[in-house]
């Protein structure tokens, strides 16, 4: 019997590589944390992801295509990009939270 062998490039099942995706995650995941009706900017944990936060937010906000381009534009590493989508996700499980009282 033959033995497979596999290799890993670092890349899991269906990425592809380019940054892009994961910018534009990125860009949907702020925008869920920007609407949400408890997001203060200023409770934000994360000092990286703070640093690309817009400071407008809001059920009005609409500026998905300015921030997709400002992310694109800030030239993050695939670590760096990864590292903002768990932190903007944790944030968002943070406001589903009850508050502490």
């Amino acid at each position: 019997m033959k033995r497979a062998s596999v290799t890993w490039n670092g890349q899991g099942a269906g990425k592809s590589g380019a940054e892009v995706p994961n910018v534009e995650v990125l860009a949907v995941q702020i925008g869920k944390l920007l609407r949400h009706p408890a997001y203060r900017r200023e409770t934000v944990v994360s000092p990286l992801l703070r640093r690309h936060l817009p400071f407008d937010a809001g059920y009005a906000w609409n500026g998905e295509a300015r921030l997709r381009t400002q992310l694109a534009a800030a030239g993050l590493d695939a670590a760096s990009l990864e590292h903002l989508i768990r932190n903007v996700q944790a944030e968002v499980l943070r406001l589903r939270r009850p508050a502490d009282t």
